[in-house]
């Protein structure tokens, strides 16, 4: 047997395999059945003439031997998509596909002019919106190539990742409320609060905020998207906490909305740009600076007709990995 006979299909489905725990896990994120997950991790395990697994206990577990060829495995696996994409550069100019997870705000305010401007990179573009707790997820299992999420990117080393935007967040108030906003716990006392979905980013971090503050405001209405939210503000409903890019998002509803800062303590969110590293890191580069020429030349005045005091309290790009 040569030395260099190992099958690169078979090492991607035995990472699969332990990054998913186990076999049933990874035929269903691959989409293939499971007898050929089982078959391509005994081929390996015949070629190199090694146990790979201990089949014995569950979820399997992995040898010494398994352990080592699951740490190699990643860098090699890695080491041939670059040079896969590297030499199909020079076929064609254009990625055959290019598959994209967006956060909403970003999605629907940025995310036009962006693949406009980069629409000639990939013949195919597929973009995701939604949660954004998938997107990171999503890019692990190669579902996307590219991500622009909330929040931080937790530090991996086949991940690198920029900070796009810092902004913080806002009061949304109905614009016929006129009272003075002394504290979010008044606030709370006297209309209800219209959340962000607790199965978001936004809506987890708004509730932290909350807490922090000891404030428990009723819980009786709950939307999974800036446009569902703010347009419940617009009619009258009750308050929200939410970001001028959220806002913007939402702007067929301004005219209805008042926005506030935020009383008392501030906080903020990140929307980040990540990709596997040694994959599209050129054209990460590029969405990096299309994506900031996009905030500032066409979001940012847009942002300051109706909230003018929270531009300086907005930051545009700023590497962080």
């Amino acid at each position: 047997m040569s030395h260099l006979d190992l099958d690169l299909r078979a090492l991607d489905i035995f990472v699969t395999v332990v990054e998913a725990g186990g076999m049933t896990a990874a035929s269903q994120q691959k989409g293939i059945t499971q007898s050929a997950v089982s078959q391509a991790v005994g081929g390996l395990e015949k070629k190199m003439n090694v146990k790979l697994m201990d089949r014995a206990v569950r979820p399997p577990a992995l040898t010494p031997a398994g352990r080592t060829l699951f740490d190699r495995a990643k860098s090699l696996l890695d080491t041939a998509r670059e040079t896969s994409f590297m030499v199909r550069a020079h076929q064609q100019r254009s990625l055959p596909r290019l598959n994209v997870g967006m956060v909403d705000s970003f999605g629907i305010t940025v995310g036009p002019h962006l693949v406009k401007e980069l629409m000639d990179e990939a013949l195919e573009w597929s973009v995701w919106s939604g949660l954004t707790k998938l997107h990171v997820k999503r890019l692990f299992t190669r579902e996307v190539d590219v991500v622009i999420t909330e929040g931080s990117v937790e530090t991996e080393e086949r991940i690198i990742s920029h900070r796009l935007l810092r902004e913080p967040f806002v009061l949304a108030l109905p614009v016929g409320y006129t009272k003075k906003i002394e504290s979010l716990k008044e606030l709370s006392e006297d209309i209800p609060l219209v959340r962000y979905s607790s199965r978001s980013l936004t809506g987890i971090n708004i509730e932290t905020h909350l807490r922090r503050l000891g404030i428990e405001a009723r819980r009786r209405f709950e939307f999974d998207t800036a446009d569902a939210t703010l347009a419940m503000v617009a009619v009258g409903i009750g308050w929200a906490i939410t970001t001028p890019l959220c806002l913007l998002q939402a702007k067929t509803h301004l005219p209805s909305i008042r926005c506030e800062p935020l009383p008392g303590p501030a906080f903020s969110r990140s929307l980040m740009l990540a990709t596997r590293r040694h994959e599209l890191e050129s054209l990460q580069k590029m969405i990096s600076k299309k994506s900031c020429e996009i905030l500032e030349q066409r979001c940012l005045p847009e942002i300051s007709r109706f909230a003018p005091w929270v531009i300086e309290k907005m930051r545009v790009g700023e590497k962080v990995v």
